[in-house]
């Protein structure tokens, strides 16, 4: 009997009371976490030691747009303890990155990455740091021909060897992603190495499957990233140890390819390739004491270009096989397009792309479905500011949601749907529309935006002029949804391919 006279059932009690004492940690948590009297953006629910990452799943794109919707384009999520700021809708992620730049141009320190890079490369940099290396590689780069017509003839010169590859493959069933990246990847080896590679090379095919694993590990893994000591668990649940042997390995390619061309400068016989133009600044930097520019710098730098010179593009062009195959209308559409602006003999070029609207409509239109970086990468705030009537403390972790951008109902109506004439006016002419931002914005936009536009616009004009793409009988039709981990990566899937 209780002293109120009430009789309970202590059996009854005690999980009333563990329950009781859990929603009170929980909301005591959630008030002194979120800090409600600094006015941070509002968000879902965060939970002791995991956040808000029961409310997110396992692919977060369509939480984090229902999450929009109740709490506004500007929210907080807890991934851990660790606040992170989304940012929806273009309007916002541009006030942002472009008007804004100068505070949301850091970057937050991200484990797994941060044991890959080292801390080097641009990618995991900031501050002056970060300025003074993309501005030395943005130069060398345009000196390479990005932006300019000469970067046209390397990629030319690199698809007049992929079409005989791919045409190899017709009539089979075919999962044509490793084909089309070890071309793509060859255009950026031209102009980081100097070389291009065989496909057929067992070095290159190794390199490629290391780096697409490395890459597939990091997105899969981000776990680790919020709960690093998860690392110290028996066996290697994680892969962790895989990641960090393929890492190593690739890592000893770009040492060894510096060192060829260190002994290459020494005995005159340089060649015209980024690593050497990058040799010769360290070398001219050599006196001072101090300098951003070394040879570990210069590593970083190599792994990020060819990861994102090879891998971004290709995961694009495999899409857009993907979308043709699926909608067989549009496909012949573009190829009607093709052949009465340039006929079956003559190569595609940027100087046809005037005539070509259709076909720079379904580019377009792909960038857009496919959102290949969906996420985007992590910025940080390098003070604390004041954004959208909200506090955003400084180092706060903010995350670009391009997928609200890209799959907005009010800017695409029906978004789910394959539709380039979202690209032309009614005239037919191409509309290039501001919120198409497959590469960012602001001035942590992609660095090989002006590569990629070319490769794309190139590759898929000869693929779809030289081939047929079908659905490969027998197979199941491809999914449409990705795979999401660093990249949207296709799923698995095979197309039938026919020459004309």
């Amino acid at each position: 009997m209780t002293p109120f006279g009430l009789d309970l059932d202590i059996s009854v009690s005690i999980p009333l009371i563990w329950l009781s004492s859990l929603i009170v940690l929980i909301l005591c948590y959630n008030y002194l976490v979120k800090e409600p009297w600094i006015n941070l953006p509002p968000g879902p629910p965060a939970l002791p030691l995991i956040g808000s990452l029961p409310f997110l799943g396992l692919d977060i794109r369509e939480p984090l747009r229902r999450m929009s919707s109740r709490y506004g384009d500007v929210f907080t999520i807890y991934l851990g303890s660790k606040r992170v700021v989304v940012l929806n809708g273009y309007d916002v992620i541009k006030e942002a990155f472009v008007i804004n730049e100068r505070v949301f141009s850091g970057r937050p320190p991200i484990y797994l990455l941060r044991q890959i890079t080292d801390g080097y490369g641009i990618t995991s940099t900031h501050g002056s740091f970060w300025s003074e290396q993309r501005s030395h590689v943005m130069r060398v780069l345009h000196d390479f021909g990005f932006g300019r017509p000469e970067l046209e003839e390397r990629i030319l010169d690199e698809i007049r060897f992929f079409v005989p590859e791919l045409r190899k493959q017709i009539n089979e069933p075919l999962d044509p992603q490793l084909v089309i990246q070890k071309s793509v990847a060859n255009t950026m080896a031209r102009i980081t190495f100097g070389k291009r590679m065989n496909y057929n090379n067992p070095a290159f095919v190794n390199y490629l499957r290391m780096m697409n694993r490395s890459i597939e590990l990091l997105g899969n893994n981000g776990i680790i990233t919020l709960f690093p000591f998860l690392r110290y668990l028996p066996g290697d649940l994680f892969r962790i140890k895989r990641l960090r042997q393929d890492i190593q390995y690739l890592n000893s390619e770009y040492e060894r390819l510096i060192e060829e061309h260190k002994l290459a400068v020494m005995y005159g016989q340089e060649s015209a390739d980024f690593i050497t133009v990058y040799l010769n600044k360290i070398n001219e930097e050599k006196d001072k004491q101090m300098t951003s520019f070394t040879e570990k710098q210069l590593r970083g730098i190599i792994m990020e270009l060819f990861a994102a010179g090879s891998e971004g593009t290709s995961t694009t062009l495999t899409w857009a096989i993907i979308y043709m195959s699926l909608n067989q209308d549009i496909q012949s559409r573009c190829r009607a397009e093709i052949d009465a602006a340039i006929g079956r003999d003559e190569i595609p070029r940027m100087q046809h792309r005037p005539q070509l609207s259709f076909t720079e409509a379904c580019i377009m239109e792909t960038q857009r479905l496919a959102d290949v970086v969906p996420l985007g990468i992590p910025h940080a705030a390098t003070e604390d500011v004041s954004f959208r009537g909200y506090f955003i403390p400084k180092s706060t972790m903010i995350l670009p949601n391009l997928y609200s951008v890209h799959m907005d109902p009010k800017l695409w109506p029906e978004p789910d749907h394959f539709k380039p004439e979202r690209f032309l006016d009614d005239d037919g002419k191409v509309i290039r529309r501001a919120e198409l931002i497959p590469f960012s914005v602001g001035g942590r936009l992609c660095l090989g935006e002006s590569l990629a536009k070319m490769e794309l616009f190139l590759y898929f004009s000869v693929m779809i002029q030289n081939f047929q793409f079908h659905l490969a009988p027998g197979y199941p039709v491809p999914d449409t949804q990705g795979k999401l981990a660093l990249t949207n990566i296709p799923k698995p899937f095979h197309v039938l391919i026919e020459s004309r």
